[in-house]
């Protein structure tokens, strides 16, 4: 096994783990890496005669179903070694490596299967990347659903991966520490696995990094369109709970779920229920109409014969594509009606359909097809979409498993009515979300209690003078050159804007402290003020105001434009005021914010 760095689980002894020269767990019936068949030399019977695995498992995000466990390796300081690095590259230059390998992959499922593990749970084993392609399957493996975690460097020795498994077990693969090389996406086109597991490199306190968020939302949706099962690695607190589930990651692993231990298997996890309850985020309508869309289209079972193939197309109310599934439900792909015609109008073509001799699976026909859980955020299902050339629709799932098919056709009507709402609801010169928009990520915030979140009301200060002095092809000048600024410094922050009517405007972001939102609007108003003045002629930006009518009609001195800002922090774990007493808070310090120094006033928590 690579050592548990590559996970986020500390070294052995370390964070509450079980130590490295404890005794082996006495669990009724488990093996110990010395009560399995050995062809190893003297010294690594001794050696392996200390070594047992602990397992920490891997949670289904939506439904917090255990979905598996990755076998981990303890023991190690009591044989002799330091690390597991030493211990492995001990039995590299022993030659022992594939005995090693072998011995620690049966000691683990001989473990599982004693702690109440079965073929619905799959058992994750890493695989060291000299070992690759030359350990074979465990005997007792073929009672279970493995998956191998390898660095894609080498082959195994099994028939693993989407292509269905191993015929007599379940065996799939699983790319390790998944975005850290640089052959990555390589690796994903030459050998598609099943799974990716995100490195904790890009989970660690992404709650708090626009930067990580994109990434791991880029690494996410470039592993869905391939129709690949994420698993984010190391989370430990709620905040990365969330934003990895808000980013339609599959599943989860990490100490915030549970430590690498031992005892019987868990089938749900409480963690993960407890914070689904938790969560007072209300479901957005559009998902709503996301169900409704979803065509509950019977899959074919990957291991059915290709005669299969006649018969579902033969049906005239059968549609033109059919997703293929294999034995745990989960989706690998889809199989067109069209790529049939040439069997089917040639002179032999059906009899070679039928004839077992030509091989009698239908992998030759799948295709890849975009995969999302069924509560992805309606934008990124259709989002991933377009980004797909060529494809049929979205495969819809819940817990890794097949639920339905979003075809084509359902895809550009739920994008024509989205982006409808959109327009409906946007201002006609800057194109921002309006005050419907506005309201919703409002709300939304509110409700969320796990995250910091700022929001922030934007406004000219003696913006009406300036359109009645200038004349309204300046005022609207000046509140595109203010909204396209706005736009760059939301996306800097990961946050939303819109566009609340005439000179006001809103922001939004999250996972932020409040001090560097401050920060950043501070230099981002100062920096406006200053383009601004490029609106006025040069006698005017040098005499630094200009004469106009008040509202009561009389002429009076106005400074350059300049924009005003009301910042309320919403802190994680408090109360949240509701929306009408926020607008009150807004209207209050207005004024407070027109007369600061810096235009922006900070309503203290």
């Amino acid at each position: 096994m690579p050592e548990e760095r590559e996970t986020g689980i500390p070294r052995q002894g370390h964070h509450g783990s079980l130590g490295a020269g404890a005794a082996p767990p006495s669990v009724p019936g488990a093996a110990t890496v010395q009560d399995l068949p050995m062809a190893l030399p003297p010294r690594w019977r001794d050696v392996v005669a200390h070594l047992y695995p602990v397992f920490q498992p891997i949670v289904q995000m939506r439904t917090a179903r255990v979905h598996g466990h990755e076998a981990l390796l303890r023991g190690v300081e009591a044989a002799g070694f330091p690390s597991l690095a030493a211990l492995f590259e001990a039995a590299v230059a022993d030659g022992a490596l594939p005995g090693l390998e072998a011995h620690i992959q049966g000691a683990a499922v001989a473990a599982f299967l004693a702690a109440g593990g079965t073929a619905d749970v799959r058992l994750f084993l890493n695989v060291h990347p000299l070992a690759q392609g030359q350990v074979p399957p465990p005997l007792q493996g073929e009672q279970l659903h493995l998956v191998y975690e390898t660095s894609g460097e080498a082959p195994l020795a099994t028939r693993a991966g989407r292509d269905g498994g191993d015929r007599r077990g379940r065996v799939d693969i699983a790319f390790d520490r998944f975005g850290v090389g640089v052959a990555d996406f390589q690796r994903l086109l030459s050998n598609p696995p099943s799974y990716v597991k995100i490195d904790r490199a890009f989970v660690a306190g992404v709650d708090g990094d626009q930067a990580k968020r994109a990434l791991l939302g880029q690494l996410v949706g470039s592993a869905h369109a391939l129709g690949l099962a994420t698993i984010a690695v190391g989370v430990e607190t709620s905040r990365e709970f969330y934003v990895c589930r808000d980013l339609g990651c599959d599943h989860v692993q990490g100490f915030l779920l549970g430590r690498p231990g031992t005892g019987l298997l868990a089938e749900v996890s409480e963690i993960a229920e407890s914070l689904a309850r938790s969560d007072r985020r209300r479901p957005a309508p559009a998902r709503q109409r996301l169900f409704e869309l979803i065509e509950r289209i019977a899959p074919l079972p990957l291991e059915a014969p290709k005669a299969k193939l006649l018969e579902y197309f033969g049906n005239l109310a059968a549609p033109p594509v059919v997703p293929v599934v294999d034995r745990a439900g989960v989706p690998r792909g889809l199989i067109r009606e069209r790529h049939l015609k040439p069997f089917v109008y040639s002179r032999y073509g059906t009899e070679l359909l039928r004839n077992r001799s030509f091989g009698n699976t239908l992998k030759d026909f799948i295709i890849p097809c975009p995969v999302c859980d069924i509560g992805t955020p309606l934008e990124r299902v259709i989002e991933l979409f377009a980004e797909a050339a060529d494809s049929d629709g979205v495969i819809i799932v819940e817990g890794g498993e097949y639920v339905g098919f979003l075809s084509s056709q359902s895809l550009v009507r739920l994008l024509h009515e989205h982006r409808l709402a959109t327009a409906v609801d946007q201002n006609p010169l800057t194109r921002l979300p309006g005050n419907n928009a506005i309201t919703n990520q409002v709300e939304t915030l509110v409700a969320d209690i796990e995250r910091d979140h700022v929001l922030v009301y934007l406004d000219f200060d003696n913006f009406k003078p300036f359109n009645d002095y200038f004349g309204f092809r300046q005022g609207d000048r000046a509140i595109l050159m203010f909204s396209e600024q706005l736009k760059v410094q939301a996306a800097a922050l990961g946050g939303f804007v819109g566009h609340i009517g005439g000179d006001d405007f809103f922001l939004s972001c999250s996972g932020l402290a409040a001090d560097r939102v401050r920060e950043r609007l501070v230099a981002f108003l100062t920096r406006f003020r200053s383009d601004a003045e490029s609106l006025y002629d040069v006698e005017t930006r040098e005499r630094g105001w200009f004469e106009a009518k008040d509202r009561e009609g009389r002429m009076r001195r106005y400074p350059l434009l300049r924009v005003s800002a009301v910042m309320v922090p919403l802190v994680a774990g408090s109360a949240r005021p509701g929306l009408e007493t926020l607008v009150e808070l807004i209207a209050v310090h207005k004024t407070a914010a027109k007369a600061a120094p810096d235009n922006l006033f900070l309503v203290a928590g």
